[in-house]
């Protein structure tokens, strides 16, 4: 067969279309680090060390073991498939799982908008394949949880827009899964009885007639199968948010729940100096998503509609938990994904509906929508990369502590991580690579004494020892009245010839009491041997902001 060179305008699709998503693996496999980080403590360390030795009547109790508002069957089937086939856990190997769920929904997206043109496409992927939602991509009990369950969902309503009852059982198994995923995944059973239901009714009357019994059947089987689910999903279920949900009938309540949906739904396009804009943003899509309901959208591609009242459900769901709580609580990285999908499916159904309409001015949109989503992928890169950086610098400082004092920080000490990571690693089910201290050793570098009356520094040392040739100094420090959010930390050391500053590893210090506010206040140099006994002091820097207090 003779080889066919690809035309231009398709090699630049491509280009394009491969453009995040390599983006996003090359930074995955750079950043990703071989180290649990807080719920994976309770969730995977936790369940591992208790696997071995429990009987079958426990071991089915710790998988289906309720974790915060979630059952999280998946994650932890994969951590026993990971142990099965290499003997340890890998957390790396459970990022990199979480992560091929987006191009699995990524796939689906593409082949439910076969409608539309693949440049209409592209957007799509610039939403999904970027870091706002950084936290998800390198923490490996999130990255699978919160990835996979929109994937799942979406399949299982991709199969359930296909022809044939084989297709219908299939997504029904799939919403189970979805169930089994993480806490949104209740809403996915009942959205397939809809829309079976919904589909059920839109059929030719006298295809009705002649298949009654058939269709009526299958909708009674597949709702009976849903309340059984359910029921066996809350069976000694507890409410971790607390309220119950007749508080939520006050209106100020109502109010409030608008205000966290709405901010949940706009999330990607939050910054404090215009928080407003967010709310706008969400408030938009709800209008849209309400304009598809009446116009029974659903027709015309069921798989595009129930996968975005899907994600329109999970953020409600979200708001209800978070009812207590201000709007800054919907602004967290782990819930971004979820916004970013519920943008590109936005986009995906304007474009289909500009499609049927004839809309004149469709090639025009479609470059508006592109232009935005590339501008959105490449500002969210730009800020969130320092961020990433900083996350693995902190599993890699919790990995020092914990090899050279028995010390884990990101974890709350009730859960006693260190404890449970030795465990599993005297069990040989957890081998990480050694980290050695010329990895991490703090490198001297000239920074600017601030001013006298600077703002003053909260700062306090709690671990101080010598190891080898160098000197290891750990503690927290923020600036006073300020939220600390992944500040610059330098570590001074006085000498005959004034303060001499060392960079500092990031790490958080969720044993702080106000562990919400000061959880990015930790920080670890390590010097060398000969700064012992020497005076130190520890500057900060919080944006335009910068303290220094002597010790």
């Amino acid at each position: 067969m003779k080889w066919m060179p690809i035309r231009v305008p398709e090699r630049l699709f491509w280009g394009a279309a491969l453009l995040p998503i390599l983006y996003y693996a090359v930074t995955l496999i750079r950043y990703a680090w071989n180290m649990p980080y807080m719920d994976d403590y309770p969730v995977l360390v936790e369940f591992l060390n208790q696997w071995p030795g429990a009987s079958w009547t426990a071991r089915l109790d710790s998988l289906l073991e309720q974790n915060n508002f979630h059952r999280v069957v998946w994650v932890k089937a994969l951590a026993l498939l990971n142990v099965g086939v290499t003997g340890t856990i890998s957390f790396t190997f459970l990022q990199w799982v979480g992560n091929i769920a987006l191009l699995l929904t990524a796939w689906l997206l593409y082949r439910a908008s076969s409608s539309i043109s693949r440049w209409a496409f592209l957007p799509a992927l610039f939403l999904i394949f970027q870091f706002q939602s950084w936290n998800n991509a390198f923490w490996s009990m999130a990255a699978v949880s919160n990835l996979w369950a929109p994937a799942w969902a979406l399949l299982a309503f991709w199969l359930a827009g296909r022809p044939g009852s084989r297709s219908l059982w299939m997504s029904v198994c799939v919403g189970l899964v979805t169930l089994l995923t993480n806490g949104n995944g209740i809403i996915v059973l009942p959205l397939l009885c809809v829309h079976h239901f919904t589909n059920s009714l839109g059929q030719q009357a006298e295809r009705a007639r002649q298949k009654n019994w058939s269709i009526g059947s299958t909708s009674y089987q597949l709702v009976v199968l849903t309340l059984i689910a359910l029921h066996l999903y809350f069976q000694g279920y507890h409410n971790p948010s607390g309220p119950a949900l007749s508080s939520l009938l006050a209106p100020e309540k109502l109010l409030h729940l608008l205000a966290l949906d709405t901010a949940f739904l706009g999330a990607m396009f939050y910054h404090p100096s215009v928080a407003w804009l967010s709310q706008v943003v969400g408030g938009v899509t709800i209008v849209w998503t309400g304009y598809l309901i009446l116009t029974r959208y659903d027709r015309q591609n069921p798989t595009l509609f129930w996968f975005l009242i899907f994600l329109h459900l999970t953020g409600l769901m979200l708001a209800v938990n978070r009812i207590e709580k201000g709007t800054e609580l919907m602004y967290a990285s782990r819930y971004r994904n979820i916004t970013a999908l519920m943008l590109a499916t936005t986009w995906l159904t304007l474009a289909d509906v500009a499609r049927l309409a004839r809309f004149r001015w469709q090639t025009a949109l479609t470059s508006l929508a592109l232009v935005g989503s590339v501008a959105i992928w490449g500002v969210s890169n730009y800020t969130y990369a320092g961020k990433i950086i900083r996350f693995r610098e902190l599993k890699q400082t919790d990995q020092f502590l914990w090899q050279q004092a028995g010390i884990i920080r990101g974890c709350a000490p009730t859960l006693q991580p260190a404890e449970a990571l030795n465990l599993l690693r005297s069990n040989q089910l957890f081998s990480p690579a050694e980290l050695t201290i010329r990895e991490l050793f703090s490198k001297p570098v000239a920074v600017t004494m601030p001013p006298t009356g600077s703002p003053t520094i909260d700062a306090v040392i709690d671990l101080q020892q010598t190891v080898g040739s160098y000197r290891i100094i750990s503690g927290w420090a923020k600036i006073r009245g300020r939220k600390a959010n992944f500040n610059d930390t330098y570590v001074g050391v006085r000498t005959t010839t004034g303060w001499q500053f060392y960079t500092t590893l990031f790490h958080q210090r969720l044993d702080l009491t106000d562990s919400v506010n000061e959880k990015d206040t930790g920080f670890t140099a390590i010097l060398p041997a000969e700064t012992t006994g020497k005076p130190i002091g520890v500057l900060v820097r919080s944006g335009g902001v910068v303290g220094f207090v002597g010790l």
